[in-house]
């Protein structure tokens, strides 16, 4: 039997297949988000008609990639009490805020979708968060962040707009998305993508190099197999030899 095969090696043979091909799959995932973030960033679908929200993401959906800026159709019942004002968002060169309020897509006890009404200079001038039901035409948007850590939780301004800060507001579950609504509302002024904060090159090309990185361990991984490999290969060819030259009589000079 060759030596490679012997039943005392094929533990590690298997456990090398099973680290180079997830260090493989895990970095063929990481390059795709990568591209995936770059094709998004690429595109510019704010100028497209509007779908029904349900066509393009569900509440228990993760954002998809290839959306990012669709305008949505978006019809339910306002949840005034999850009203939030995220800072940071200037218009017409003034630093500002902007008005987010929940809406619960069917029913009042639904999942809502967070929605920038418009932007204000101070929230305090704010006008009262509207009630009742409502229907309007919205960009989507995914609530990734800018990891800003929110340093006051027990006011309602946000420096970000990220699911896990806004489900403190609300009682009910949100979408994994938010929208800014295409026409400001309640005599806000409008809030525009052209406010959303730089997200940076950083962004995607952290997925490209986390594939490197996975790439480089699953070829690490390979390179220490086959160390081990040849090493106890070799190590019984060797003591063989030196068997050899042991048992091999030395002559005897007459």
């Amino acid at each position: 039997m060759p030596r490679l095969l012997q039943p005392r090696l094929l533990g590690a043979h298997l456990l090398a297949l099973v680290l180079v091909s997830t260090a493989g799959l895990l970095g063929y995932w990481q390059y795709g988000s990568w591209q995936e973030r770059r094709a998004a960033e690429a595109a510019d679908l704010s100028d497209l008609e509007p779908e029904p929200l349900d066509d393009v993401i569900g509440p228990d959906d993760p954002f998809p990639a290839d959306k990012v800026g669709q305008p949505v159709e978006v019809g339910g019942i306002w949840v005034p009490t999850g009203t939030v004002y995220v800072s940071g968002r200037e218009h017409d060169g003034q630093d500002g805020y902007w008005v987010v309020t929940p809406l619960a897509v069917g029913d009042s006890d639904a999942p809502a979708l967070p929605i920038v009404r418009g932007w204000v200079a101070d929230p305090d001038t704010a006008p009262a968060p509207p009630t009742g039901p409502a229907e309007l035409v919205a960009w989507l948007q995914p609530t990734q962040g800018t990891n800003e850590v929110d340093t006051d939780r027990s006011d309602d301004i946000l420096p970000q707009v990220r699911t896990a800060d806004l489900i403190q507001h609300v009682d009910q579950d949100l979408y994994g998305a938010y929208a800014v609504a295409q026409e400001p509302l309640d005599g806000l002024e409008p809030a525009t993508l052209e406010q959303l904060p730089d997200a940076g090159t950083f962004t995607a090309l952290k997925n490209l190099l986390y594939a490197i990185e996975w790439w480089l361990f699953g070829a690490f991984a390979a390179f220490i197999w086959w160390r081990w490999v040849r090493d106890v290969t070799q190590a019984p060819a060797e003591e063989d030899a030196d068997e050899d030259v042991e048992s091999d009589p030395v002559p005897s000079r007459s």
